[in-house]
């Protein structure tokens, strides 16, 4: 059945937008089982990028109606208002279609452009426009196109959630000068702001529960999750098979646990039942100078004020960064990565370093690269943080890895998957900058 709406073809637009619907009512229902894997992966991409060409047209489109008042002049309130009725898509999603197009016509022509050649989609497009629009008054023009041209170029490796915390310290990138002074005053003003409103509450519902509510501040949660951590993960017996407990469940009975031993330490009024250790990224000039962030080991940045704090209440294990810099490794004489060992791997990969995987370095085992039975070593160049399943992945479908020249793991897919034969790379944890 035909989709196609009747358009004036005198204007090529309008020609395109009506081949382009002719084309899609002929292919539509087409059979696909013929395609090759290969084929089928190449085609989906392809369409992806399509659909992103499609959408840049249609926000000049909005833009050019917009120009004109065409959305109020037909009677709806705002341009948004005209997109949202007419497209019948969420308010979010028209205010987003509006501000591109707003944006692009008015001065963000590279954004533009990325969009129209399928470079980037419409939601990375929404991210750079909100970026750019939050910089500072009054910079250096250059500096703006500079920062539009460093976030289009990272959404070929981030989405928009990931590309939106980039957005947020992109000066940073840019002109450090000017962005490490900014983001430690944002930060300072952030933590501030947090602090005022932490609270915990414990309410009982008369069924048995108490529930915990509340919120933290960036520093405090940090502390928290460092405690629980170790309490809380997956604990099979063999009595009991497999632990079948939820993420949340465990969460909850480390919770009560961390309390229990506090309580039986008998040293409450002082510290407690000991200090959780923080792994902490900051550069020189934040340590000295009070410039810049700091970066605890799950990827949360802090201002350097906060990081004084952590050294003063916890113990703390610093990577101070001058210049590059370099985490000694380890040589054969301990097989297992344990203590400095495993955090200077949680320090590097953040996670489970398999590509597109989120988990968490406490999900996570410590593998050799090149097996200790045949002789590899305990370094951090022979290391990498694997989540459970994706341990399984590399051990069963035999992927290669290889730590990068920039210190970044490297996976190849076995020929069966990926007949090229092309590294890949997670970058969901990879920080800013």
């Amino acid at each position: 059945m035909s989709t196609a709406v009747d358009l004036p073809i005198g204007h090529p637009v309008a020609a395109a937008v009506a081949e382009i619907g002719a084309v899609l009512d002929h292919v539509i229902n087409a059979s696909m089982w013929s395609m090759t894997d290969a084929d089928l992966q190449a085609v989906t991409a392809a369409a992806g990028r399509t659909v992103a060409r499609v959408q840049a047209l249609q926000v000049r489109l909005v833009g050019e109606m917009d120009s004109r008042d065409l959305g109020c002049r037909l009677g709806a309130s705002t341009m948004a208002g005209w997109v949202r009725n007419e497209l019948t898509v969420t308010l979010r999603e028209a205010k987003q279609l509006a501000s591109v197009a707003t944006a692009t016509r008015a001065g963000q022509s590279a954004t533009g452009r990325a969009l129209a050649v399928g470079r980037i989609t419409l939601a990375h497009a929404a991210v750079i426009v909100a970026a750019i629009q939050a910089l500072p008054v009054g910079l250096d023009p250059d500096i703006v196109v500079r920062a539009e041209a460093d976030l289009i170029a990272r959404a070929a490796h981030f989405d928009p959630e990931q590309l939106a915390r980039l957005g947020q310290h992109i000066l940073t990138v840019v002109a450090p000068e000017i962005g490490e002074a900014l983001e430690a005053k944002r930060l300072a003003d952030q933590e501030d702001r947090a602090a005022r409103r932490r609270e915990f509450t414990i309410t009982p519902d008369g069924h048995g529960v108490e529930w915990l509510r509340g919120g933290l501040d960036t520093e405090s949660a940090a502390i928290l999750r460092a405690a629980l951590a170790p309490l809380s993960v997956p604990r099979p017996t063999a009595a009991d098979g497999p632990d079948l407990r939820t993420t949340a469940h465990r969460r909850a009975d480390a919770l009560v646990e961390l309390a229990r031993r506090a309580l039986a330490a008998d040293d409450l009024p002082d510290i407690g039942a000991g200090r959780p250790t923080v792994t902490l990224t900051l550069p020189l000039t934040a340590l000295v100078a009070g410039l810049g962030a700091a970066v605890l080991d799950d990827g949360t940045r802090l201002s350097p004020a906060a990081a004084r704090r952590i050294a003063c209440d916890c113990r703390l294990i610093p990577a101070v960064l001058g210049g590059p810099s370099e985490i000694l490794d380890i040589g054969r004489a301990q097989r297992l990565f344990t203590g400095p060992r495993r955090r200077a791997l949680i320090l590097r990969d953040r996670g489970c370093a398999f590509p597109g995987c989120d988990r968490p370095p406490s999900w996570c085992d410590a593998h050799h690269i090149r097996s200790w039975a045949d002789g590899g070593t305990t370094t951090l160049n022979n290391g990498v943080l694997l989540c459970g399943h994706h341990h399984t992945v590399v051990h069963r479908d035999r992927w290669t890895i290889l730590v990068a020249a920039d210190g970044v793991p490297d996976f190849t897919p076995p020929p069966q998957l990926d007949p090229t034969g092309t590294p890949q790379r997670n970058h969901r944890h990879t920080q800013p900058g």
